[in-house]
């Protein structure tokens, strides 16, 4: 697969509390982890967080080279766990936490990992299908049905975050698996692109694209075009 990412502290936020990572793990598996975090908090705190998140991955999956569901799953809540260990140890940290979501890429398989309301997309077929689902007021109430996805966009409290690494609180991890074939497109971002920029215009920017980072910068700057009210950060991969 290639693969790209780009972060972009926008047209409002004074820093960026986003963290990305494009890493080779797996002890010479030739697997590759992907992942974005968006940090939340005091100030820096968030950046702090989403840092944490992306180092403590990158850590736990340097030599692991089977089972990757399990391991990547263990691998969010050992970050979960130092989130939460920083933010009692310093008072300027304290309530800090991120949102993580993670995909390791083996071969035309990959598996998922994922806490909070970033995203996961995968374009197979033409199909723009998303793998996670937000973990927030407005992502629980559409997961039930109790509203549609027009009314989730406006939910005044589509922000406030039900699971989130470093807050209190039992963790539930979401993961999955999907299988890849040649041509698709798999893209990670943070809210900051889909609070503006909706899942078809992704696909249509994705299907349009003919390399990686066109199309992380072709995202960011539609973000900014249209305000750029939050941090966005995008990885995408074509197999």
């Amino acid at each position: 697969m290639q693969f790209a990412g780009v972060s972009d502290i926008g047209r409002v936020r004074e820093t960026n509390e986003d963290s990305y990572c494009l890493a080779e793990v797996g002890a010479g598996s030739g697997a590759w982890l992907l992942a974005v975090a968006d940090g939340l908090g005091g100030y820096r705190a968030g950046e702090v967080a989403s840092r944490i998140a992306i180092q403590t991955l990158r850590e736990c999956l340097r030599r692991t080279a089977v089972g990757w569901a399990e391991d990547l799953c263990a691998a969010i809540r050992e970050a979960h766990e130092r989130i939460s260990a920083a933010s009692v140890r310093e008072s300027e940290l304290a309530g800090m936490g991120t949102t993580l979501t993670a995909v390791v890429v083996e071969g035309m398989r990959l598996v998922w990992g994922h806490v909070g309301d970033s995203r996961a997309y995968l374009l197979q077929n033409g199909r723009l299908r998303l793998l996670t689902r937000d973990h927030s007021v407005a992502g629980e109430l559409l997961a039930y049905g109790q509203i549609g996805e027009d009314a989730a966009r406006r939910h005044p409290q589509r922000n406030l975050l039900t699971q989130a690494l470093g807050i209190p609180g039992d963790l539930q991890v979401e993961t999955g698996v999907s299988d890849l074939v040649s041509g698709d497109w798999l893209i990670l971002t943070t809210d900051g692109l889909t609070e503006v920029v909706r899942g078809p215009e992704i696909a249509s920017n994705a299907v349009e694209s003919d390399a990686p980072e066109a199309l992380c910068e072709r995202l960011v700057a539609l973000a900014n075009e249209r305000g750029g009210p939050d941090n966005v950060t995008v990885i995408a991969a074509r197999a």
